[in-house]
């Protein structure tokens, strides 16, 4: 594909750094391009890239997951998130298969604030369906980005607090540290759209012995006599 061809050569153009020999398949590799340069890519190509077919343009962004740099796997996430807006519910499934070929949690959480919220915004019914069944999902990916939706504004908008604090429920034992620090930044930004029933739930994860990864997290903000009463709830 013309364009595909067109944003890596960008990419290599600017890249301080060269993939290593030989390169890692199970993470991204570093190209040393700073995050507000790969968003200036993004709308550098937003045009040809919304120029597309639907189903050219999730191919793009899977051509460009795959490269295997974490520049190049943001950069498909954040044109794709250009034109989320445009797609239905029927997108689920492809997006889905999208997060199975992740190699990091920095990417992940780029297509949750990115793309999936938008959909959540959207398609609430829908999409909160395919978020339970990924939260069972063999996928530390799939996992994480069923509770990192719930964070950054869609958090703050007290809109889903419900529905964060049970995908929050289903996680909170889960034995993947990064899965657990997503349920803990969730459960941060959560607060700040409802405080008085997730500081509640918090608190009763700290009576029920849950890992304290998700609980310090979740408090973080916390300063003073309020953070030292939280940590001092004891199973």
């Amino acid at each position: 594909m013309e364009l595909h061809r067109r944003i890596l050569d960008a990419l290599e153009t600017m890249a301080r750094r060269r993939a290593p020999d030989p390169p890692p398949t199970d993470c991204y590799w570093d190209l040393g391009i700073a995050t507000p340069d790969v968003r200036r890519l993004a709308a550098r190509f937003a045009k040809d890239y919304a120029a597309l077919s639907q189903a050219k343009q999730l191919g793009l962004t899977a051509h460009l997951l795959d490269h295997g740099s974490d520049e190049a796997a943001h950069l498909g996430i954040f044109l794709l998130g250009k034109t989320i807006d445009r797609f239905d519910r029927s997108v689920l499934r492809a997006l889905g298969q999208m997060v199975e070929s992740f190699r990091g949690w920095s990417v992940t959480d780029a297509f949750c604030i990115e793309v999936l919220q938008s959909i959540l915004r959207r398609d609430p019914d829908a999409t909160i369906r395919t978020l339970e069944e990924w939260s069972t999902s063999s996928s530390r990916w799939k996992r994480r980005a069923s509770v990192v939706v719930y964070a950054r504004k869609i958090g703050a908008s007290g809109e889903f607090t419900e529905q964060g604090l049970a995908a929050c429920e289903r996680l909170i034992w889960d034995t993947d540290d990064l899965v657990r620090k997503g349920v803990g930044w969730a459960l941060k930004d959560l607060m700040k759209g409802e405080k008085a029933p997730v500081l509640r739930f918090v608190e009763e994860l700290r009576r029920r012995g849950v890992s304290s990864t998700i609980t310090l997290y979740a408090i973080r903000d916390f300063v003073g006599e309020e953070r030292r009463r939280i940590l001092s709830i004891r199973p």
